[in-house]
């Protein structure tokens, strides 16, 4: 455990005095996660168990966070006692928690931030033994169907845009699987999901232009599976705020085609070409973002060092944000794709802070509130992607939403069916995203 600082010491020293049981402080990046512990016998298990209540954030100016309780089970409760008080210890053994330890949403959101960053990293970090920080590692990856991926920028430095598709049917639907067939070979479409609700089918695509992109939209919507289908189409770019959307492999075969090869002809690189080592790196790294970079060399016939040096480079570039997970199996009940037709933009921008705050609040849940938050231009105004756990979520969160985007109509689909792709399902360190950012400099312009 690292020496605490002065300031956490004193507000840690504060909050002793409200609280019968040991505090343990758990190291963050900025701060300090504090849990109220204590060992209690558990007639089930017929053993003394340690049982953990998470209190609240210390920053290391001092600065206390209290933590925002959500499930009823936690609600109005402040302290350890209070909480294993409404229930009986068998009861809480029984119940189904979101996490097994205090360490798991830790490592989750180290796995989500700087995995590259390896165990023995992380564990200094988060101050945990070596041997258990890999002991939950492994152990995570398992549970969560945890793959490593890129978070990407290099789309438009490369010649590709972010669009979204959105189509309301008024009778029939398209059946899913021939759906499916008929899009699975688009190596635009990077994500296709049927939902139910506001809108019925949302496909997310990369293309080079919008001439591309509408032949795309119109050869689909021509197809024969479309042919008893009349529905309303939204065709939109989309900007990336918060959270992402994994790339597909089959996309990097469009990638490759913007390879450059010099040439008498071609003595330069063109302004959309990429070198053959960011190609490989990307690629590669897309599709296992823990790759041994000099594995990338030797598959690929690059020079010593090649992958490594051009990683760092798009590092430095705002190319590439970071390696960070996607996971296969999250846990959910649901995920609630919601758009927001922004109808006043001057009320938005009076409460630009609550909406802010909203996306990135860190609740005590294995994913981000939301894992995906960006404009949309058709209807103008937001779009957000939630992970919903239990009946009353998506409820409680279009409430929130109402609060700070006063003014704006949502509308909220469920997914019912992924086509082809996958969601951004991870736990993000939110100081490290563009919305924490500009927070920032809204607090410090209101001071």
């Amino acid at each position: 455990m690292r020496e605490l600082e002065e300031p956490v010491k004193a507000t840690l020293q504060e909050l002793k005095a409200k609280h019968r049981h040991y505090l343990q402080p758990m190291p963050t990046e900025d701060g300090y996660y504090i849990f109220e512990t204590t060992m209690k016998y558990d007639p089930e298990k017929q053993r003394n168990r340690k049982f953990s209540f998470y209190v609240g954030k210390i920053l290391k100016d001092g600065t206390f966070i209290g933590a925002y309780r959500k499930k009823n089970s936690t609600r109005g409760v402040s302290t350890l006692d209070e909480y294993l008080s409404r229930k009986r210890i068998r009861g809480y053994t029984e119940q189904k928690e979101l996490f097994e330890s205090e360490y798991e949403p830790l490592v989750l959101k180290e796995l989500s931030t700087n995995p590259r960053d390896g165990v023995a990293a992380i564990s200094k970090r988060l101050g945990m033994p070596y041997q258990t920080t890999k002991y939950w590692i492994k152990k995570l990856e398992k549970k969560y169907g945890i793959r490593y991926t890129l978070e990407y920028q290099f789309l438009r430095n490369f010649g590709f845009e972010r669009y979204v598709a959105v189509a309301k049917f008024y009778d029939a639907r398209p059946d899913a699987e021939e759906l499916k067939k008929l899009i699975s070979d688009n190596k635009y479409v990077q994500l296709a999901v049927l939902t139910r609700g506001a809108y019925d089918l949302f496909l997310f695509l990369l293309a080079p232009n919008t001439s591309i992109l509408e032949s795309t939209i119109y050869s689909l919507r021509s197809e024969k599976l479309f042919a008893k289908c009349p529905a309303t189409w939204y065709l939109s770019h989309y900007s990336q705020g918060f959270g992402f959307l994994p790339l597909r492999p089959e996309f990097f075969d469009l990638m490759k085609e913007r390879v450059w090869r010099r040439s008498k002809e071609h003595p330069r690189k063109g302004r959309d070409e990429i070198f053959m080592r960011e190609y490989a790196t990307l690629k590669e790294l897309n599709e296992n973002g823990m790759a041994d970079f000099s594995s990338i060399d030797t598959k690929y016939g690059l020079k010593n060092g090649s992958a490594q040096y051009t990683y760092h480079k798009l590092v430095e570039a705002n190319m590439i944000n970071r390696v960070t997970i996607a996971m296969a199996n999250p846990l959910i009940k649901d995920t609630a794709i919601i758009v927001e037709e922004q109808r006043d933009i001057w009320d938005f921008n009076l409460h630009k802070k609550e909406y802010f705050t909203e996306v990135i609040t860190d609740y005590n849940t294995p994913l981000n509130r939301y894992i995906f938050e960006g404009d949309i231009g058709s209807p103008y105004g937001i779009m957000l992607i939630a992970p919903i756990y239990k009946d009353g979520d998506i409820e409680d969160i279009e409430k929130a939403l109402s609060k700070s985007l006063a003014g704006s109509k949502i509308n909220t689909s469920i997914v019912s069916n992924i086509l082809i792709g996958s969601f951004g399902y991870r736990k993000i360190d939110e100081t490290k995203s563009w919305i924490y950012e500009e927070l920032e400099k809204i607090n410090k312009n209101r001071k």
